[in-house]
């Protein structure tokens, strides 16, 4: 026969069990539900959050190019300027150019100008001279240790363009001295040149040296900065040295370039996926444009600060290549280069790379710039076995900024302080320590626990109050008396000549065996 008892106790446990299921579902799903609300609005970031959250991890990437040239020494080709001269006087007899000496002189410049190594012509004597210059771009770190991703046109310049470069900055003292040297030549009286006539012979003194210069001993030197002023080509070198792991091809290649630094708890930007995005999507940009960076009208310590911009996304377009592209409006220029591309969450989905140049006038044109997907840094990140990690340190600020954030400035303090003690470097910190001490002092402090909290603990205290109220009642529902089986023995051998069941007890009344009781 089945156990009562059994049975009772079993219908108790699952009951029990069944309940605590259902409690515990119930009290799950709303917290759930509303988790899932604040996740689905922490993916969209405040600009203000982004920017504070991502500008720590954005860097400057100030490249050094070093090189002697050596130059020759230039006169003025006697068998080019008799045809010149020749040329002129058939122009002042027909009214073509005023028989004065200053027309004459600037139709003389205008015709050199139109192919200044007709009439430049090289010695054999030659000078050398160390010169250099320099590019400043936009970086973002990817590991806590050091890996920087960035252009490759950044850290990277082809030896022509470069020989250009060095020329027009590391020789132009040289041209300016040309050109003056050139105009006391021509002896005119009050001759006094315009400043389309002196651009010209700059560059035809540029053309000149570009053609006939000997570049050795090119040098490249890339510096990290983080949160130093950079006035000069000097203070450069005060920067971390970064090392030049792997680059592609400037633009139109794919134009991305690693950088390493000797560095550890470093600042990190989070790293996202383009493969989504569409035409109309929200978009960010950090970095260092030059316009802004260092304009001369704003103080040398604000150097340090990047500068963001927004915008959104115009177009997917396809490069030579193959591989895409895209196309943004948000403000970018020189400097901009190297830099990050965030979505609303606050990851990196591009590198910002280059714009639009107006071919009439050579300026450039807003709102029609150009990011390379971070799905293609990706690749180059993938070959070089680097992968992209939020560090210890960027996460601890993180929770500080959210502290800040929700007027939690004790709390916050806390977290800024860690950070300071881990890298006392670290950027924008010290801005963040000080504003908390101070809203402290104000007692803006809301660092008490929330209301939030009061009402979820308790919500808590009750549910489970009620839990217990529960069990005991069902306990109380289910409980059961239940009387145990007489065990089965074999009937009591008759005696010989009697009948079972006969004998001397009474009929009815059997023995009581041990244990039980008697029937009633």
């Amino acid at each position: 026969m089945v156990d009562q008892r059994s049975i009772g106790l079993t219908r108790q446990r699952v009951c029990v069990r069944l309940l605590l299921v259902f409690l515990l579902t119930a009290v799950l799903l709303l917290p759930a539900g509303r988790w899932t609300v604040q996740a689905e609005s922490a993916a969209v970031m405040d600009p203000r959050v982004l920017a504070d959250t991502n500008k720590p991890g954005v860097v400057m990437i100030a490249t050094l190019y070093k090189a002697s040239i050596s130059v020759p020494e230039v006169y003025m080709s006697q068998e080019a300027l008799q045809g010149l001269q020749k040329k002129l006087a058939g122009d002042i007899l027909s009214g073509a150019v005023a028989n004065n000496p200053n027309a004459i002189i600037d139709a003389l410049l205008l015709e050199l100008f139109k192919d200044p190594l007709k009439y430049l012509v090289p010695t054999d004597t030659f000078t050398s001279r160390e010169v250099q210059t320099g590019s400043v771009g936009t970086g973002f770190i990817v590991t806590p240790d050091g890996y920087i991703v960035t252009n490759a046109h950044v850290v990277y310049t082809p030896e022509e363009t470069l020989k250009v470069a060095l020329i027009e900055t590391g020789l132009k003292e040289l041209i300016d001295k040309d050109v003056t040297d050139f105009l006391n030549d021509v002896k005119a009286n009050n001759y006094k040149p315009s400043e389309e006539i002196l651009n010209g012979l700059r560059k035809a003194a540029a053309q000149f040296y570009v053609n006939y210069a000997q570049l050795s001993h090119v040098q490249t030197q890339i510096y990290t900065e983080m949160g130093v002023a950079i006035p000069g080509i000097q203070v450069m070198q005060k920067g971390f040295p970064s090392e030049l792991k792997r680059r592609g091809e400037p633009t139109p290649g794919k134009d991305v370039a690693i950088l390493k630094i000797d560095k550890t708890n470093l600042p990190t930007v989070t790293i996202g996926d383009d493969t989504g995005l569409r035409t109309g999507d929200k978009i960010y940009v950090v970095g260092y444009p030059g316009a802004a960076t260092f304009n001369p009208m704003l103080a040398t310590e604000s150097v340090v600060e990047s500068t963001l911009t927004s915008g959104l996304v115009s177009a997917r377009k396809t490069m030579p290549g193959g591989w895409d592209i895209l196309q943004v409006d948000a403000a970018m220029s020189g400097g901009n280069s190297g830099g990050p591309v965030f979505n609303e969450s606050g990851e990196v989905i591009g590198i910002a790379t280059f714009g639009s140049i107006n071919t009439g006038s050579g300026t450039e044109v807003q709102g029609m710039n150009f990011a390379i997907p971070i799905s293609i840094a990706k690749q180059f990140l993938n070959e070089s076995n680097i992968t992209p990690s939020e560090s210890q340190l960027t996460k601890i600020y993180k929770e500080g900024l959210s502290l800040y954030n929700s007027r939690k400035y004790s709390k916050a303090l806390e977290k800024f302080r860690e950070v300071n003690e881990l890298n006392p470097g670290y950027p924008y910190i010290q801005n963040f320590i000080s504003e908390s001490r101070l809203a402290i002092n104000n007692n803006q402090d809301e660092s008490g626990l929330s209301l939030t909290v009061i009402l979820w603990i308790a919500g808590g205290v009750v549910v489970l109050a009620l839990l217990i109220i529960l069990i005991l009642f069902v306990r109380r529902k289910y409980s059961f008396t239940v009387a145990r089986k007489p065990a089965d023995s074999p009937p009591p051998p008759s005696a010989e000549g009697q009948p079972p069941g006969s004998g001397p007890e009474a009929p009815g009344e059997p023995e009581a065996s041990p244990g039980s009781r008697p029937k009633e």
